[in-house]
């Protein structure tokens, strides 16, 4: 007898509706049931605009409810806390999102709150289910570049620039009380990825600065407080070195992009911004010769292009979708008792810590042990 579809309570009309919504609605087993915004109009509003049954203006009657399986926390950082230790304090399974937390104090207390209620708790980490990354990453370890020496990565885009303002919805990026910056939120999302394949971080040092002081939006004046670019040296606990940047005011930035070479070869995924999984494209050499090294386009295998109990498609533009639906497809197994969740909230906190650590390294001048 098949087990009762999983019902998820989204909290957000924004990013949570937009890109979380659908990416639910492709997994069989799953039914989204309620979504709940700040205010009863609001709430109303975004359930009728999204087809959802049910409208919750408190999150924290949302957590409570015994009809409600799942919540999906998709606001920022310092609002994100106080839902997510509410619906663990409810005993429910968690999808929060990137930056994990707005400071190490409360990435600790919402990750012990998931290890003391034993639920599902996943991040919003899912550049490392985009097909062509989880194929260079199944590349890797097969050992197609040998003996790893190195890798960097890279995500440098105008989000925000001196003739506009390209993300909106964005702003709160300039505020430090939203634990935001280039290195925490571009930053967070690459560290993930880094760990996924690399494995945890041992030490780091940074160099962190403000170089766009203003961002026009709508005739007003954005005077931002943060980073908006970091560099990181950092050092796996195995040894290897990998180098991260993050900008988001680079005119002309190369978009996303992730290197990495070893003794036999090198390979790199690249995407024009936000990697996705219908245009990240994966490239790669194995030619030794000087001056002669050409990076030749490697096709992402089919098995790689789609998700079991899972009818969405990688070729569809919608943000994030397939690699969201990946994301949540593990979750929805997990917790059906199949396999384990990833990424977790013990990656989540590891992030974190080295997020943190950068910020002292930058700081200090000096590198940090994590």
């Amino acid at each position: 007898m098949a087990s009762p579809p999983l019902r998820v309570g989204i909290i957000s009309a924004a990013w949570g509706a937009k890109a979380h919504l659908p990416a639910w609605r492709s997994l069989d087993g799953v039914e989204v049931t309620a979504i709940c915004t700040s205010r009863p109009e609001t709430a109303a509003k975004a359930a009728a605009d999204y087809n959802v049954a049910r409208a919750f203006h408190d999150f924290r009657a949302m957590a409570a409810d015994p009809e409600i399986d799942i919540v999906d926390c998709g606001t920022r950082p310092p609002l994100r806390h106080a839902m997510v230790m509410a619906a663990l304090g409810a005993g429910k399974h968690v999808y929060n999102g990137i930056p994990f937390a707005r400071d190490l104090a409360h990435a600790r207390e919402m990750t012990d709150a998931w290890r003391k209620a034993g639920t599902v708790a996943v991040v919003d980490a899912f550049m490392q289910a985009v097909p062509a990354i989880v194929q260079m990453k199944a590349m890797i370890e097969a050992g197609w570049i040998g003996e790893a020496f190195g890798a960097d990565i890279a995500f440098e885009v105008p989000l925000f620039s001196a003739a506009q303002t390209n993300v909106p919805a964005y702003v709160w990026f300039a505020d430090p009380a939203n634990g935001a910056s280039a290195g925490r939120n571009l930053g967070s999302h690459m560290l993930h990825l880094l760990m996924r394949v690399f494995g945890p971080v041992a030490s780091v040092t940074a160099d962190q600065s403000l170089a766009l002081r203003e961002w026009p939006l709508n005739g007003e004046i954005i005077r931002p407080q943060v980073p908006d670019r970091a560099s990181l040296l950092l050092r796996h606990a195995s040894g290897l070195p990998t180098r991260l940047e993050a900008n988001w005011c680079k005119i002309g930035g190369d978009g996303f992009r992730f290197s990495a070479w070893g003794s036999k070869g090198r390979i790199e995924a690249r995407a024009p911004v936000f990697p996705m999984a219908h245009d990240t494209r994966l490239f790669g050499t194995q030619d030794p010769a000087l001056g002669s090294v050409r990076m030749e386009e490697i096709p992402v295998d089919p098995e790689h292009l789609t998700v079991p109990g899972c009818r969405a498609v990688a070729d569809r533009p919608e943000t994030g979708l397939l690699a969201l639906a990946s994301i949540f497809a593990r979750m929805r197994d997990a917790i059906n008792g199949g396999g384990s969740a990833a990424p977790d909230f013990a990656q989540a906190l590891h992030v974190q810590e080295v997020v943190e650590a950068a910020a002292q390294a930058s700081d200090e001048r000096r590198w940090v042990d994590l």
